[in-house]
């Protein structure tokens, strides 16, 4: 898929910006509690940032009773205190306009999806707005027969049929998912394998990938280079880390295989655990050389990655991790520092730059990348993770989105008969 440059996106042909109902997998005040550290929350805060956006509406969630997650929801209180009493609209920056719930709705989903569909109709009929409807939520693909829109957009960030945890939610992802290949006008997928199994059944020609990036503001300042890292760890002990959510995809029993195979090393674990895996983790935890710093804003990632030695994304080898594209190797790639991952997608394509290997493969590379600074080329390497971390930000991936907006919303227009608005 080709990238437009800057100049042919300012020139874009649309007569007017274009506005965005956003339907996020989260919502701002989830993103905002964390640092937008996921892909929802970097395309919704850079889709408000350019020129060719109008107003940004995010649809937030309503206060849902279960148990909350660190890293998965915002604690109910907060959310409470956010929302009003009266669900409607607020503008919180120039472009971006919250659409919230009332505080007080809560209970099953038959009670809050008319409400939803109501406070979404009435608040664009005051705002005269039809805007391109994205959604990365299967649960919320309702919303694509709903809600009156110039085009609609479905961003699958991940394979749900696949998800352990989601399986008792299988019948309503499933028709998730015959909504969306029945009424989308345009699909991204995260990885190569999602577009290869949704294209086939989508009524829309318009399926492309759109990888993961990095928000090149925020990872803007590299580790330090290899001959000042070579010095640094005579005085301490190396470290690797691991940044990213704790799941069923996280291969525990291959990180304490490196913590046996290299006790002289520290191994720190950033991230919330997930439901499905606390159990396990415990024993993780208990390893000697292994500590967990749980979740952090984001805003303090780049200084946990500088201040290490190798990174890790010990992903396990699954029909799950087939649709991944880990967000954290963009964020990684800035760094310059050695990267060790198992052979799952989209490693082979960045194989000059990561360290690829699984079982007892994993654990003798990451041997290799301690031993880089001391190789001719590790200036080199780590100079080429830099620039290639630098070809992935945000930015040209929403100057994609919204080139592909207005052309696919153009045919869309046509088919439909309408003029573009």
């Amino acid at each position: 898929m080709r990238v437009p440059s800057e100049q042919e996106s300012a020139s874009s042909r649309g007569p007017a910006p274009l506005d965005i109902l956003f339907v996020g997998y989260g919502d701002w005040h989830l993103w905002n509690w964390d640092g937008f550290r996921t892909r929802s929350a970097q395309l919704c805060r850079f889709l408000a940032r350019s020129d060719r956006v109008g107003r940004l509406f995010v649809l937030n969630e309503p206060i849902y009773l279960r148990r909350s997650q660190p890293g998965f929801s915002v604690p109910r209180w907060d959310r409470f205190r956010k929302l009003p009493l009266r669900g409607g609209a607020r503008r919180t920056e120039e472009q971006v306009v919250l659409l919230d719930p009332s505080r007080f709705l809560a209970g099953p989903d038959w009670l809050k999806r008319p409400y939803v569909v109501r406070m979404l109709r009435r608040e664009l009929e005051k705002w005269k707005s039809r805007p391109v409807l994205w959604v990365a939520n299967v649960h919320k693909a309702y919303l694509m027969h709903e809600i009156e829109a110039r085009m609609r957009v479905f961003d699958a960030i991940d394979d749900w049929d696949s998800v352990p945890e989601y399986r008792r939610y299988a019948e309503r992802i499933r028709a998730g998912y015959e909504t969306v290949l029945e009424h989308a006008d345009l699909i991204y997928t995260v990885s190569r394998h999602l577009q290869e199994k949704l294209r086939p059944r989508a009524r829309t020609r318009q399926v492309h990938q759109l990888p993961n990036g990095v928000d090149l503001d925020l990872f803007c300042e590299p580790a330090q280079e290899p001959s000042a890292r070579r010095t640094s760890r005579k005085e301490r002990r190396p470290l690797l880390t691991y940044v990213g959510v704790l799941s069923d995809r996280f291969d525990m029993d291959l990180l304490a295989r490196v913590a046996g195979d290299w006790p002289e090393c520290r191994i720190r674990l950033i991230g919330p655990v997930g439901s499905d895996v606390e159990k396990r983790f415990e024993t993780i935890r208990r390893l000697p050389n292994v500590e967990w710093t749980g979740l952090v804003h984001h805003s303090r990632i780049p200084k946990f990655l500088r201040d290490s030695d190798v990174l890790l994304i010990p992903h396990k080898e699954s029909s799950l991790s087939l649709s991944m594209d880990p967000l954290k190797l963009y964020e990684y790639l800035t760094t310059g520092l050695p990267i060790v991952a198992t052979p799952v997608p989209p490693m082979e394509a960045f194989s000059t730059w990561v360290y690829i290997g699984s079982g007892d493969g994993f654990s003798r590379r990451v041997g290799e990348a301690l031993e880089e600074p001391s190789r001719a080329d590790s200036g080199l390497l780590w100079q080429g993770r830099i620039e290639e971390g630098k070809r992935h930000g945000w930015g040209s991936r929403v100057r994609q989105i919204v080139w592909d907006l207005e052309r696919v919303g153009d045919i869309a227009s046509q088919r439909d008969g309408g003029v573009p608005d």
